[in-house]
């Protein structure tokens, strides 16, 4: 039996290496087959042309207040601050819906929270964009170490543990 040749390839490299000795960052130019002059044919595998943002009736634009600012910047600083066991999940009762606080309490109970090594979570940027009167989107990131995750939730006013402010009825941590 010969083994003179091998048929197998390296796996390329997803992530971004470990140290800091690569800052190099590799820009995708478009490529000349996808550019928009081409024509779009049935069987050329390429997805019909996006809408803009035009087409579509205006999003609700309404002005966010600075009370929900501040509780969307509190409530994510403490939901991270309960995911690295820096307060009690208990805590969140204040600022989240009981379903909200049940799975924080459970992720926080599993020993298995792979962010957690990579060091204590910061938040480093809160957005929040209005849906309704009542209701807002928050989204934002916080590094943990030298890498940034994201963190997104739901906050309505008159709904939860607060019955007159805001509270958390959704939660989205990566």
């Amino acid at each position: 039996m010969s083994t003179g040749h091998r048929f197998l390839s390296p796996a390329p490299q997803f992530e971004p290496p470990a140290n800091d000795t690569h800052t190099s960052v590799r820009r995708r130019t478009p490529s000349p087959a996808l550019s928009s002059t081409s024509q779009l044919s049935p069987h050329s595998g390429r997805s019909p042309r996006r809408s803009t943002l035009h087409d579509h009736p205006a999003l609700h634009t309404e002005e966010v207040t600075p009370e929900a600012r501040r509780f969307a910047e509190l409530a994510l600083r403490l939901t991270l601050e309960v995911m690295d066991r820096r307060r009690v999940p208990a805590q969140l009762r204040a600022v989240a819906v009981p379903a909200v606080v049940d799975v924080i309490h459970s992720i926080v109970r599993s020993t298995g929270h792979a962010g957690r090594r990579l060091g204590t979570a910061t938040l480093e940027r809160v957005r929040v964009r209005s849906v309704r009167s009542d209701a807002a989107e928050v989204f934002g990131t916080y590094t943990r170490g030298d890498r940034v995750f994201a963190i997104a939730a739901r906050i309505e006013s008159g709904n939860g543990a607060r019955s007159p402010g805001w509270a958390i009825t959704s939660l989205r941590i990566a």
